[in-house]
């Protein structure tokens, strides 16, 4: 190995370090002499790095922009700098609205001209909030693969949906269900149920929204539990339809969750207070307001009666607590 390459790989480990360092919260914790000289150590050895073409110091240069937006463990990201010297190639990728969101996408689009193929994904991924011309970088990105993965194709199909050529869209999603990728099949479903891209057709939106179950996609699971409960499948089975909840809320839908707490509440199935309780947090947990769901069926949330016996128990402990201290 050549020494500009071990150079390049010790530069690119030393800010790695910093940034899990970052990541785990050793600024919050007090574990940093200095948070801003370990920032800059951190952006300068990746910088470093990144000038010899690292690949890798590109997509933690974009991690450690992109935090400002979406933080990244207890990591909020580094300001754009307006120092560092950008390679020519990516100086077109601009996002006049956000300086963070610009320096990601740029750093993303190098490691992309590159030959990292993640970064592609996370450059199209991330240009969902940008502007219509990363967009069409972002397409261009991903047509220009060679054989792609199904995932890559279905990013594809969004990105040609967000520039609003819904039946290249279409196209590109049915090449990406067809190899497999679950995403596309419920989006197929939409699309079928919805004409959009192609001709309405329940059919074979069906067919669809049961291939995308069968590989436990969330809201495929979901959506055939709405199914049975809506009577889509004939007579309403509600009990048909929380054992296809239950799966969608194995398989990571909070949404799931929390209908199937409200199911027990509404007595639509079976269900202790205990097992609502689990559902609704468990929705909550999973980022699903669970009160939406208790609103709209006009229930009261049973975690509010524990509150209320729980300040109860804390009044009655304080007032004996005062009658021993006066006694």
């Amino acid at each position: 190995m050549s020494t500009s390459v071990k150079q390049t790989d010790g530069d690119y480990a030393r800010g790695h370090e910093i940034f899990q360092s970052f990541v785990r919260g050793d600024a919050e914790a007090g574990l940093m002499s200095d948070v801003f000289a370990s920032e800059k150590e951190m952006m300068d050895a990746l910088w470093t790095s990144a000038a010899r073409n690292h690949a890798p110091a590109w997509t933690l240069i974009a991690d450690a922009h992109v935090a400002r937006v979406q933080p990244v463990g207890a990591f909020y990201g580094v300001d754009a700098d307006p120092s560092r010297a950008w390679p020519e190639a990516v100086r077109h990728v601009v996002d006049a609205d956000n300086p963070d969101l610009e320096c990601a996408l740029r750093a993303w689009y190098q490691a992309s001209l590159l030959g990292d193929r993640e970064a592609t994904m996370h450059f199209a991924k991330i240009s969902r909030h940008s502007s219509v011309e990363n967009q069409r970088i972002a397409k261009s990105a991903l047509e220009s693969l060679t054989d792609p993965t199904p995932a890559e194709l279905y990013r594809l199909g969004l990105v040609h949906n967000w520039l609003g050529d819904m039946e290249a869209s279409a196209k590109v999603h049915i090449a990406a269900a067809e190899r497999g990728d679950a995403d596309a099949q419920f989006e197929l479903y939409i699309y079928f149920l919805q004409g959009v891209g192609v001709e309405a057709d329940a059919v074979k939106a069906k067919v669809w929204l049961e291939r995308a179950a069968a590989a436990n996609h969330p809201r495929a699971l979901f959506n055939m539990g709405a199914r049975y409960a809506s009577g889509e499948e004939g007579e309403p089975d509600k009990q048909k339809a929380a054992e296809w909840y239950e799966r969608a809320a194995k398989h990571g839908s909070a949404r799931a969750a929390a209908t199937l707490g409200v199911m027990i509440l509404t007595r639509e199935i079976d269900g202790t207070r205990e097992q609502c309780i689990a559902w609704l947090d468990q929705a909550d947990e999973g980022g699903y307001a669970s009160w939406q769901a208790l609103d709209y069926a006009g229930v009261d949330d049973p975690r509010e009666e524990n509150r209320g016996e729980e300040e109860e128990d804390a009044e009655s402990e304080d007032e004996e607590e005062e009658g021993d201290a006066e006694s």
